[in-house]
């Protein structure tokens, strides 16, 4: 008998604030940086964990070899997340510049996380390293009207070999897909 490993979820917009909100208010910045950095780059942790402050301090890009692909990502820095960053890095005393901003053991943090998340008020959600990177598709693929295109894009940063693939990776189900053929409103006329 197979069991079906349990993959990470995505986590809605909702559940995110929650859960930035518990680890801001709780002061801890290292989580809140790794959900933070994982939701606005789509970096796996393997690549999150090798983010040092010099690279993304005062910064408008992150510049980065991902560790699993070999592939040289430059990552746009939005300035609200900017700010954000120069602010917790004041917040912990300002680290050593060459310091890695996530400093912890994957296991750590997806035990840790999962306490967290909670904490916070989100149950019943498979919760890991891995969620920020869904929550970052889901996201896109939302804020795009769900669109095909889209699916297409995000195939493309995910280094998928097929938009079927990001499908299943993001958890989009059949009744989502169905619902874009909801025009009625459409014809008016």
């Amino acid at each position: 008998m197979t069991t079906k490993l349990k993959s990470a979820e995505h986590l809605e917009e909702q559940e995110l604030n929650k859960l930035l909100k518990y680890l801001y208010q709780n002061q801890l910045w290292t989580y809140y940086l790794l959900v933070r950095l994982g939701v606005s780059t789509a970096l796996r942790y393997s690549d999150l964990s090798r983010i040092t402050w010099e690279m993304v301090l005062n910064r408008d890009t992150l510049l980065l070899r991902e560790k699993k692909t070999g592939k040289v990502r430059e990552i746009p820095i939005q300035k609200e997340l900017t700010e954000v960053l120069q602010k917790v890095y004041l917040k912990m005393g300002n680290p050593n510049l060459n310091q890695c901003i996530i400093p912890l053991h994957i296991r750590t943090i997806n035990k840790q996380i999962k306490l967290h998340a909670a904490k916070a008020g989100i149950r019943n959600k498979r919760i890991s390293t891995h969620s920020w990177r869904k929550t970052f598709g889901r996201e896109v693929w939302r804020r795009n009207g769900q669109s095909e295109s889209c699916l297409v894009k995000l195939s493309s940063l995910f280094n998928h070999s097929s938009i079927s693939i990001t499908r299943i990776y993001l958890s989009i189900t059949k009744e989502e897909v169905d619902n874009l053929y909801q025009l009625q409103d459409l014809f008016v006329y």
